[in-house]
């Protein structure tokens, strides 16, 4: 191995981001997840479950308590009071829809209704207004057929008819402390109207929807149970919460026909309280408060966890000029490697600092809110050259470009103003390594080439990649400037026949793995040395060996 200097990097700590909820796709097995400060991550979960988009929070307290899928359509309600809907492909808001006024807490979707509960009680299905109820709703949920809602509240179920907007059964709950109301934190509707609620005693309670009552219930947790989901075919469910044993309950068979829930296994995955859950394909996937993904499913008996991460490239090194670019959820950092002093070639060992790593400077866009206070905008991507000259972020409404200098330990920062399709976001970009381009992938489509030359950028080119029908997740360009991987030829606007032949020609050993590709990186010796990284792995490509 040759010799070379590790640098341990510690001074970069992105807040670990909770997960507040989650909604699975049935039919595309896409999982959406919301974190704490407004983030969404939509999942792939068809092979190698993987981060394939995410939606940065377009301003500070961007808040999504309730996320549901209509279709290929993903929408959210929050603290603001508006049912928004997402753009899968431009990685931002597509609309907005006030609902009441007030906060909302929930929302479900059933075919083209939709169901929002809010601070003041009201509930909102198509453009239809339920009766007012005293109090939030906390959660709700459509039957099968979409023509009751069953909402949960303090101290109350209640079963909706969508057609006639009143209420037709109220279930109360009882109390462990007289003056302590209990709170319905969760709830499922079976395809037969059972309803099985979690609050905030610990109980799992099941109940008849049909006739609103009840038919069991169990201690199952100590503290609150904040989530609850069922199997695909309804004969099994986990619940979690402030306690985050995730416990599995199924449904038996029993004396003269009937049914019974009984407690099956039982789990400790997260440390800290469990927010949400889904089962998709048998696989339990969960998340809270400690910002984990996990995955877990047996036999064989299976668990993954993935740790809270942004949306690659996070933290980019500009080697030629010793700085490194961390990127946060609402503004980047520019640190100064540190310089160890000087030893022998054949020195082994860690090493003691002459100057210390030092911040240069952060970068952050700052817009205004609808009452005139600042508010900071979410970072879509950033970049940043080789020789650390420029630099680039992109937010929600458009992107920034600047050059910057260090001399004499004193940072400048000077902004290119007069850059062409500014106010067109991106997805992700990259310099070259010779510094001279700007590659984009605007949210609108294809790619865009700056060529870049004293403080001055200008348009070289606009790619239109008819091959490429969705977002451009990841980006980066070869030693030689020449390929854009996918391995895609600039000049020839194609992609070249290694990477069609790769595609075709996959190895086993690569489809078996359970981490996704988090880097990609070449060899600046050889042109057909191409290296990625993954959780665990280094993997190596030679482009000149044969693919069997």
């Amino acid at each position: 191995m040759p010799h070379c200097k590790i640098h341990n990097v510690r001074f970069y700590k992105p807040e670990p981001l909770a997960v507040r909820g989650m909604a699975l796709q049935t039919s595309g097995k896409k999982l959406a997840v919301s974190r704490s400060n407004g983030t969404i991550e939509i999942w792939n979960l068809n092979n190698i479950w993987f981060i394939e988009r995410t939606i940065a929070p377009t301003v500070d307290n961007f808040s999504v308590e309730g996320i549901a899928w209509s279709k290929n359509r993903l929408f959210s309600v929050g603290l603001h009071g508006l049912l928004i809907e997402y753009d899968l492909y431009k990685l931002t808001v597509k609309s907005r829809a006030a609902v009441t006024g007030e906060s909302a807490f929930c929302l479900d979707i059933n075919k083209n209704k939709i169901a929002v509960g809010t601070e003041q009680g009201t509930k909102s299905t198509s453009k239809k207004f339920l009766d007012k109820q005293e109090g939030r709703i906390i959660c709700l949920k459509f039957d099968t057929t979409g023509e009751f809602v069953v909402t949960g509240s303090i101290d109350a179920i209640r079963v909706w008819s969508v057609e006639s907007g009143h209420a037709i059964h109220k279930m109360t709950l009882g109390r462990s402390e007289s003056n302590k109301p209990t709170i319905v934190w969760c709830l499922e509707v079976a395809n037969d109207f059972t309803v099985i609620t979690g609050d905030s005693r610990g109980k799992l309670t099941v109940w008849d929807g049909k006739v609103g009552s009840q038919l069991e219930s169990y201690q199952s947790h100590k503290a609150d149970i904040l989530a609850l989901c069922l199997s695909d075919d309804h004969k099994s469910l986990y619940c979690a919460g402030v306690d985050p044993n995730i416990i599995n309950y199924v449904k038996i068979s029993v004396k003269e026909g009937s049914e019974k829930w009984v407690k099956s296994i039982q789990r400790k995955i997260h440390e800290h309280d469990v927010n949400a859950l889904v089962v998709c394909d048998n696989k339990l996937y969960s998340g809270g408060m400690d910002g984990y993904l996990a995955c877990s499913f047996h036999p064989p008996k299976t668990l993954l966890k993935v740790p809270p991460i942004l949306q690659n490239p996070c933290v980019q090194l500009a080697a030629e000029a010793r700085c490194l670019m961390l990127r946060y959820s609402k503004y980047v950092e520019v640190w100064s490697l540190g310089r160890s002093e000087n030893v022998e070639a054949s020195f082994r060992g860690m090493l003691s600092l002459r100057d210390e790593p030092k911040k240069l400077l952060a970068l952050q866009r700052v817009s205004k809110d609808y009452s005139g206070d600042e508010e900071q905008e979410g970072v879509n991507c950033s970049c940043m050259s080789d020789d650390g000259k420029w630099i680039m972020f992109s937010t929600c409404k458009g992107i920034r470009l600047f050059r910057f200098v260090y001399v004499d330990e004193k940072p400048n920062l000077l902004r290119v103003d007069d850059l062409e399709n500014k106010h067109i976001p991106c997805v992700q970009a990259v310099f070259t390594p010779n510094s001279s381009q700007l590659i984009l992938a605007p949210n609108n489509g294809g790619l865009v080439i700056y060529d870049l030359k004293d403080d001055r950028a200008s348009v070289n080119k606009i790619l239109e990649i008819t091959d490429i029908k969705d977002t451009i997740t990841f980006l980066t360009t070869s030693s030689c400037g020449k390929y854009l991987i996918i391995e895609y030829d600039i000049k020839k606007r194609q992609y070249t026949e290694f990477s069609r032949h790769l595609e075709a020609h996959l190895p086993e050993q690569w489809k078996s793995r359970s981490y996704p590709i988090r880097n990609i990186t070449f060899d600046p010796r050889v042109d057909h040395i191409i290296i990625f990284q993954d959780d665990s792995n280094i993997i190596v490509i030679n482009k000149e060996k044969h693919i069997k």
